[in-house]
């Protein structure tokens, strides 16, 4: 009997470890909940809603809208009409199949879609705004042209060239470039600045991390980017197969401070005392 005490008073406290943790873990995670909503809630971005639109003619704005494929000099293009305006676009990613529609055939590389900021509001707020004239809508085309970006980090010796095919295209995020067209209520057409997925977070910490130890200017990110929370982040993940490396710098997890690490400390503990409060007495003979 004398044996048996020791083994269930540490038990006792493996229990009253695991209901610390429990506190604390409800603590911390409560606090990094306030800190994330805190965050964005002085963060003011614009929240952006996107409609697709698949259709190759309508009428918007009072003007007539029409896009086709057209073949100029044996290169595919895209001819679309606006008003009196007309763009040509080639076509980034020829398609691989006979599909039935335009954008069925294009949809590796081309969106067309509505897009408004529905700040403060739910997506039937919006849908009823808009159908009573209340927000009027953009409507835009955005494209994604693999291999369109300038390379932003030198090659390193170990480098394995590819050539510039199509499944290596999709991998190559860095290199994609995106362009924005807007069909304007007046009747003209904006060609908005090419832009390209942010360089990652990691990525960009280290070549800055490298520049130090030689001694060299410190790299900053390249003013070509697409920054976080616009409409153009919003519209070139619609023509990605894949979104873009997390960023360090305009995350919510930037403000959660201690929170973070003790709340996953304190699961971490729960785990581990649970487990071996109720693990089976050793057998000892």
């Amino acid at each position: 009997m004398a044996t048996n005490k020791p083994k269930a008073r540490s038990r006792k406290v493996l229990w009253i470890i695991a209901g610390l943790s429990i506190l604390t873990g409800l603590f911390s995670s409560y606090a990094l909940a306030q800190r994330i909503h805190n965050f964005n809630a002085e963060r003011d971005a614009p929240l952006y809603s996107f409609i697709d639109i698949q259709l190759e003619s309508f009428d918007m704005y009072g003007h007539p809208f029409s896009i086709e494929e057209i073949t100029l000099d044996n290169n595919p293009y895209l001819k679309i009409l606006w008003a009196d305006q007309e763009l040509i676009i080639p076509v980034a990613i020829p398609p691989r199949h006979e599909l039935p529609t335009l954008f069925d055939r294009q949809v590796d590389w081309l969106s067309m879609m509505l897009l408004a900021d529905r700040s403060g509001m739910s997506l039937k707020e919006l849908e009823s705004k808009i159908i009573s004239g209340q927000i009027t809508p953009r409507l835009m085309i955005a494209t994604r042209t693999p291999f369109g970006a300038e390379p932003t980090k030198e090659k390193h010796f170990d480098s394995i060239e590819h050539k510039e095919d199509w499944a290596w295209g999709e991998s190559r995020r860095d290199l994609w470039r995106f362009n924005f067209y807007e069909m304007n209520q007046d009747g003209s057409i904006t060609t908005h600045q090419p832009l390209r997925f942010p360089e990652s977070g990691k990525s960009l910490e280290r070549r800055q991390n490298n520049a130090k130890l030689k001694g060299e200017p410190i790299p900053q990110r390249d003013p070509g980017e697409i920054v976080e929370y616009t409409w153009q982040y919003g519209a070139a993940l619609k023509v990605s197969p894949r979104a873009p490396a997390i960023t360090f710098e305009n995350q919510a997890l930037r403000a959660a401070g201690w929170t973070l690490p003790t709340a996953a400390a304190s699961i971490l503990t729960l785990i581990a005392s649970v487990f071996f409060a109720i693990a089976p007495a050793r057998v000892t003979e």
